[in-house]
């Protein structure tokens, strides 16, 4: 089978995987084990619980997308590089779903009235800082009328399950689901929270288009075009809405946009926001809680057999979709500029990007501020923006330190974001008031194109001599493997 038609359920793309794929026979609970087990074997193997304490009936599936390697993969690529242009390929080029009558997802349904979401789901707490076992294991689905014609929207949102049949749902400001709750903020959105239906709509559901630069996007014909064929969608059985037909499960509601809930018994007692403990968000600070919006569950379906469940964590899709959107605004300010766009995971998920440019002639010289001032207060969030020219190897944290030590000027290179609002999960967004800390800083570490030659790199002349006159290939290929990322990069491209 081709990887197309392997990638069309979660089932069929482990079976692909095969030796990426860990089993885990033993039990494991879904409270510390199961976030031990993922952040201990992190940028490993995909792990596949098969005994869940607690829920005999279910299995998890943990780093699935914690692997770079593994995402190229699945998307079909030789390079993680590719990555960011196959998302901006399919976001302007969609394949429209199709729609079936019978689904997996619903092989089983439990109404509204039988549904017990604790003993149901085998929601993880992560670490012992918690606030409680939260539910952030599905993909949103929301279109028909509630979207702007030929869009939709895939996306996961963090919940607190307060009730059997309602829980908090947490919106971050600017996404698009915001735009659509505003929209309808007096009535009710049905939507379907599906839990691992096929990779590209997860994928998909993963990324962060920010809608500054998208601000409409038909992301289920955009995971079509990732997968190489319609996303195939079913008609929910108690919403005016569909889910995605390969899902594990799907929870079937109702977004209540006036409604608010707080996330967590503690933050409603102490009635602040941002205060009470939640879980670790994507900064990799503790998370705290806040008083969302509303969800009411009408009804729950699932696969009949052992179904799997999502541990909750985005891994490089995220990543990727920051990169992505860094580079279409690049060519939205000057076609060509930006040479290739790396979002380091040192840099947090959302929290900051290297931007590779190339001054093709003087007049570009300045573009790269514009870039940076652009970036930085567009998109939300953003702390660090960094723009290096086409020599700088923005996949080697070494090198870009390089740069920065050498080619910033303290005067004209650093650029400050003014007064831009970032994100509640930063924790210095809560120092010193209310706008006392937010915005981001850019760092200009590019080449006046008029002093170009002043910093040209030395070299050694390694591209001139071939080394098996000394040492033999297997010899070479030995020595470096020793050698470190960094030195290796240098070693090849000649570099001092």
């Amino acid at each position: 089978m081709t990887r197309e038609e392997q990638i069309v359920s979660l089932r069929s793309a482990l079976d692909w995987l095969k030796d990426d794929v860990e089993v885990i026979e033993a039990e494991v609970d879904p409270v510390l084990e199961a976030g031990a087990l993922h952040k201990a074997f992190d940028d490993g193997p995909v792990l596949l619980a098969e005994n869940l304490k607690g829920y005999p009936y279910a299995r998890m599936v943990m780093n699935f997308w914690g692997r770079q390697e593994r995402m190229v993969k699945i998307m079909g690529l030789t390079d993680y590089s590719q990555a960011k242009l196959k998302l901006l390929d399919a976001i302007k080029h969609p394949i429209p779903p199709k729609e079936v009558k019978t689904a997996p997802c619903h092989e089983v349904f439990i109404p509204r009235e039988q549904v017990d979401p604790m003993a149901l789901f085998p929601m993880v707490k992560y670490t012992e800082a918690d606030g409680g076992r939260f539910f952030g294991n599905g993909v949103f689905f929301i279109s028909g009328k509630v979207c702007e014609e030929g869009t939709n929207q895939l996306t996961f949102h963090r919940m607190s399950f307060r009730g059997k049949d309602y829980a908090s749902i947490n919106i971050s400001p600017g996404q698009h689901t915001e735009m659509i709750a505003n929209k309808f903020y007096r009535g009710k959105i049905p939507v379907t929270i599906n839990i691992c239906p096929n990779p590209m709509v997860e994928l998909m559901a993963i990324s962060q288009f920010h809608a500054s630069i998208f601000p409409q996007i038909d992301e289920i014909g955009a995971a079509g075009a990732l997968q190489g064929s319609p996303v195939e969608i079913v008609k929910a059985k108690t919403v005016d809405a569909y889910a995605i037909a390969n899902s594990e499960w799907t929870i079937e509601g109702y977004i209540v946009p006036s409604g608010r809930v707080w996330e967590t018994e503690e933050a409603e007692k102490l009635g602040q926001q941002g205060v009470a403990p939640f879980h670790p968000e994507w900064t990799r600070y503790l998370g705290r809680a806040y008083k969302s919006k509303r969800f009411e569950l009408t009804a729950v379906t699932r696969r009949k057999d052992k179904p799997i469940f999502f541990f909750p964590w985005g891994g490089w899709a995220i990543y990727t979709s920051l990169a992505a959107c860094a580079w279409e605004l690049g060519e939205r300010i000057s076609p060509g500029l930006v040479v290739d766009v790396n979002t380091s995971h040192a840099l947090t998920q959302l929290g900051g990007v290297i931007i590779q440019v190339r001054k093709r002639r003087e007049s570009d010289e300045g573009l790269q501020r514009n870039l940076l001032g652009t970036i930085l207060e567009m998109f939300r969030g953003l702390r660090l923006a960094i723009v290096v020219d086409e020599d700088v190897n923005i996949w080697s944290a070494d090198d870009v330190l390089w740069a920065l030590t050498t080619r910033v000027n303290p005067g004209t290179g650093i650029v400050r974001a003014i007064g831009g609002r970032g994100q509640a999960y930063q924790p210095g967004e809560k120092m010193g008031g209310a706008s006392a800390y937010n915005g981001g800083i850019g760092l200009d570490a590019t080449v006046p194109f008029e002093s170009r030659e002043r910093f040209a790199r030395a070299r050694f002349a390694v591209d001139k001599f071939d080394f098996t006159r000394w040492l033999s290939g297997d010899r070479i290929k030995a020595i470096k493997s020793r050698q470190r990322e960094y030195f290796r990069w240098m070693g090849e491209a000649g570099y001092y």
